[in-house]
């Protein structure tokens, strides 16, 4: 019974340092900040009922804060981000609607809100090591707040919430 739960030990410490999470580090004179993931916090707002039937309910996602930590004050902040299992392909930039308190996602799925994606089109990509890509956007983001996160990331909780990596720009 112990060589048991010592190996599963071993095991679990041995899996757990060969992976690694996605980062995204802000590249900051004059060192990169690694952006800390947040989870998005979700309200579900009861519309109105008819016969037992719940019509327009609606889901509101937040952060809470009223700023995220890792502030740019350049308009083209660039970006290291680590890719280990999702593809760069998938990673999205959507701008928060500021409040007092706190930062709401206009709506509440990913693929509604108006994304900038992580392509050509709209980011210069560099490779920066094995599974790191530099990325930069190639026209000036407006003031405000901002998060990274992935299209196929899995979902946390009964209400989807999502995992992202906010930051702001000055």
């Amino acid at each position: 019974m112990k060589a048991k739960t010592i190996f599963a030990g071993v095991l679990l410490i041995t899996v757990s340092s060969f992976s690694k999470a996605q980062t995204i580090m802000m590249d900051a004179s004059p060192a990169a900040v690694q952006i800390e993931s947040q989870q998005t916090q979700s309200e579900l707002r009861p519309g109105w009922k008819i016969v037992d039937i719940q019509l327009k309910s609606k889901i509101k996602r937040y952060l809470w804060g009223s700023k995220a930590k890792d502030l740019s004050d350049t308009a083209y902040p660039s970006f290291i981000v680590n890719t280990d299992t999702l593809l760069l392909s998938d990673l999205v930039m959507i701008r928060l609607k500021q409040r007092r308190d706190y930062r709401s996602i206009p709506k509440p799925n990913v693929h509604d809100n108006k994304c900038i994606f992580v392509d050509l089109n709209n980011f210069r990509i560099e490779a920066f090591g094995e599974e790191e890509f530099r990325i930069t956007p190639l026209s000036a983001l407006a003031p405000g707040e901002y998060i990274f996160t992935w299209l196929t990331a899995d979902t946390i909780g009964d209400l989807d919430d999502w995992t992202v990596y906010p930051f702001s720009v000055k």
